[in-house]
C-alpha cells in the first residue's frame, strides 16, 4: 500500500475494534489479520511497544483479542510489559497476562493473583448494591479484609480506577489503605490522593499534614494540596490561610491574580489584588517579558464600589484568567530574575510595589499546567505534536513569530534569491532556501531560546486550558515538550519550530529591514493613543 494514502495504525485498530469480531472462534481470520498488520506496518511492534497505553481501552482489547488467537513469541516481552504497566486499566492487565500464560510463557504466579484478585475487588465494588460503606462512609469488613490483602500498589489502583466516578467508594479505600501508606509509599499515597480531584482527598492530605514531620512529605503534600486547588478543588473550611503581608499594623490579603494571554514579543499582563485595612485595594499593575523580565510596573487603588468598573476596563476582547497568587508570584520573580540576567533595567515603580505583590512562599519545579493536568492528558499531549499548525491558527498564537531582529536578515536573504535575475537550475536554488532555512534554525533556537519558547508555551497551555480549550491547551504542552530535544537534525523536522520559522520568514520577506515593528504592549497605561480614545490598560 502507498505510505501517503496508508491510514495511520491507530486508526486501524480503532476500526478492527469497531468490527466486534471474536478472535477466539476464527483463529484463522485472526492470523490473517495479524500478519496484514505486520507487512502493512512494519513499525507494528515498536508502536506496541511504546505507544500501546495511550490507545482507547477498546482499541487495546481488539489487538489482545489478536493475541489470544495467534500466539506471537516475539511479543511476549511486549505482552509482560503491559501486564506490568500501572497505565493500562486492572482488567486490560490481566487479559495481557492471560494471553501470556495462553502462549505458554512463564509469568510470575504471585503477581497473577494479586491482580487479578484487584480486578475482581474493583468489579465487585463497582457493581454492589446497595453501596457497600458503611453509616460513616467507611469500607467495612469484608471488603477492607479483602482489600489489606492486596500490595499497596494494586490497592492504589483500585483506588485510582474507582476514580470520581465512584467518588465516595475511593475516597474510603485511600482511607483503608493509609494505616499502611508508611516511608517512603507515603509519598506514592499522596500521588494517588492528587490524582482524585475531590475535597475528601484535601482533607486526607491536610490531616496528613498536621501529623508528620517528614519535611519532604510536607513538601509533597503542600504540592499535592496546590495541585488540587488548581483543578478547582473546594478544601471547605479547613482550607490553608491565604499568603498575607504585615505592613505596620495592618493585614494584608491577596485577594485575586489575574493574568493575559502571552503576545507574540513574549509579554503578557498580570495584574495583583490586594485588600487595604481599612477597606478598598491596592494593585500592581505589571507587563513582564518571558525573555528580558518586567517591563512596566505601576500602583493602583481602588474602593471596593471601584473595582468592579476597574476590571471590566483591563478586561480586552480575550479574556484574563485568574492565577493562584503564589504562583502568580513566582513568575514575578523569575521575572526579576531576567532582568538581572539580561542588564534590563527593572522599572523604578516595581520597587514601591513590592508590599502588594509579596513573596512567593513556594517553589515550583515545573509549569503549573502540569499539576493541571492528569497523567492520563499529558500522555495524549505526546501524540499532539503534529497540531503544530493549528495551534499557531489560534488567535492567541496571531502575533507569535521568532525573534525579528535575528530573523530578519534571514528573510532578506529569501527575499534576495526569489528576486533575483540571476538564471539557477531549482535544484541549486532548493539547495541555497534550505541552507538559510537552517541557519536560521540554528541560531534562533539555541539553548536560551528554546526554554524561553517553553516557558511561553506552558503558560499558554494553562491559558487555554482556564478559556476552556482543552484540546488546545494539549497542543501547546506537545509543542513545548517537542523543543525539549536539543540535536539540531531533530529540530529542523519539528513541527512547531518548523511552523514558526516558515511564519516568521514569511513576515521578514514582507518586511523591510528597516520596518517599525509594533507591538500589542507598546501602549502602556499613561501613555498617549494615536485614535484619540480613552487609552487602556491592555492594549
Amino acid at each position: 500500500m502507498d505510505t501517503a494514502t496508508k491510514p495511520a495504525l491507530a486508526a486501524r485498530l480503532s476500526a478492527l475494534a469497531e468490527t466486534g469480531i471474536d478472535f477466539s472462534s476464527a483463529p484463522a481470520e485472526a492470523k490473517t489479520v495479524l500478519d496484514s498488520l505486520r507487512q502493512e506496518y512494519p513499525e507494528f511492534r515498536k508502536f506496541m511497544e511504546h505507544r500501546f497505553a495511550r490507545l482507547h481501552e477498546v482499541q487495546q482489547q481488539a489487538v489482545l483479542g489478536l493475541l489470544e488467537a495467534v500466539p506471537a513469541p516475539d511479543l511476549a516481552s511486549v505482552l509482560q510489559q503491559w501486564s506490568r504497566n500501572a497505565a493500562l486499566s486492572l482488567h486490560t492487565r490481566v487479559r495481557a497476562l492471560a494471553v501470556q500464560e495462553h502462549g505458554n510463557a512463564p509469568i510470575d504466579a504471585t503477581y497473577r493473583d494479586g491482580l487479578m484478585q484487584a480486578a475482581r475487588l474493583l468489579h465487585q465494588l463497582r457493581s454492589a448494591d446497595p453501596s457497600p460503606l458503611d453509616e460513616n462512609d467507611t469500607l467495612p469488613s469484608p471488603w477492607s479484609a479483602e482489600l489489606q490483602q492486596l500490595p499497596l500498589d494494586l490497592q492504589l489502583d483500585v483506588a485510582r480506577e474507582l476514580g470520581v466516578e465512584y467518588a465516595a467508594l475511593a475516597l474510603a479505600v485511600l482511607r483503608a489503605i493509609r494505616p499502611a501508606a508508611g516511608g517512603r509509599d507515603a509519598f506514592t499515597f499522596v500521588e494517588a490522593l492528587g490524582d482524585i480531584p475531590l475535597t475528601g482527598s484535601a482533607l486526607l492530605l491536610q490531616e496528613m499534614l498536621v501529623k508528620t514531620t517528614d519535611k519532604g512529605l510536607q513538601k509533597a503534600i503542600k504540592k499535592t494540596l496546590h495541585r488540587l486547588k488548581v483543578q478547582g478543588v473546594a478544601f471547605a473550611d479547613v482550607q490553608p490561610k491565604r499568603h498575607t503581608v504585615l505592613v505596620g499594623a495592618g493585614v494584608h490579603r491577596l485577594e485575586k491574580c489575574l493574568a493575559s494571554f502571552i503576545d507574540g514579543a513574549g509579554e503578557r499582563m498580570l495584574l495583583l489584588i490586594r485588600t487595604k485595612p481599612m477597606g478598598g485595594y491596592n494593585m500592581a499593575y505589571l507587563v513582564i517579558n518571558y525573555g528580558t523580565g518586567i517591563r512596566y510596573a505601576l500602583g493602583l487603588q481602588a474602593t471596593k464600589r471601584e473595582l468592579p468598573e476597574i476590571l471590566e476596563k483591563v478586561q480586552g476582547p480575550a479574556p484574563l484568567i485568574e492565577l493562584e497568587p503564589t504562583y502568580c508570584q513566582s513568575q514575578i520573580a523569575l521575572a526579576y530574575q531576567m532582568n538581572l540576567e539580561t542588564g534590563t533595567a527593572v522599572p523604578e515603580e516595581y520597587f514601591t510595589l513590592r508590599d502588594i505583590i509579596g513573596e512567593c512562599n513556594m517553589t515550583f519545579e515545573r509549569a503549573i499546567i502540569y499539576t493541571a493536568l492528569s497523567d492520563a492528558d499529558l500522555e495524549v499531549a505526546k501524540t499532539y505534536d503534529t497540531y503544530a499548525n493549528d495551534l499557531l491558527n489560534l488567535p492567541e498564537f496571531a502575533g507569535w513569530t521568532l525573534p525579528a531582529p535575528v530573523i530578519q536578515k534571514y528573510g532578506d536573504a529569501l527575499r534576495e534569491i526569489e528576486q533575483s535575475h540571476i538564471v539557477v537550475s531549482p535544484a541549486l536554488q532548493q539547495e541555497r532556501l534550505n541552507e538559510i532555512h537552517t541557519r536560521a534554525m540554528e541560531e534562533v533556537l539555541g539553548e536560551r531560546s528554546r526554554r524561553l519558547m517553553r516557558m511561553r508555551l506552558e503558560e499558554m497551555a494553562y491559558y487555554l486550558l482556564r478559556t476552556d480549550r482543552h484540546r488546545e491547551a494539549l497542543w501547546a504542552v506537545a509543542a513545548a515538550q517537542s523543543l525539549e530535544d536539543a540535536n539540531p537534525h531533530h529540530l529542523r523536522r519539528n513541527p512547531f519550530a518548523g511552523a514558526l520559522l516558515e511564519r516568521s520568514l514569511e513576515v521578514a520577506k514582507a518586511r523591510p529591514s528597516s520596518g517599525r515593528i509594533i507591538l500589542p504592549f507598546s501602549h502602556l497605561p499613561g501613555g498617549g493613543s494615536e485614535s484619540g480614545n480613552e487609552p487602556r490598560l491592555i492594549i
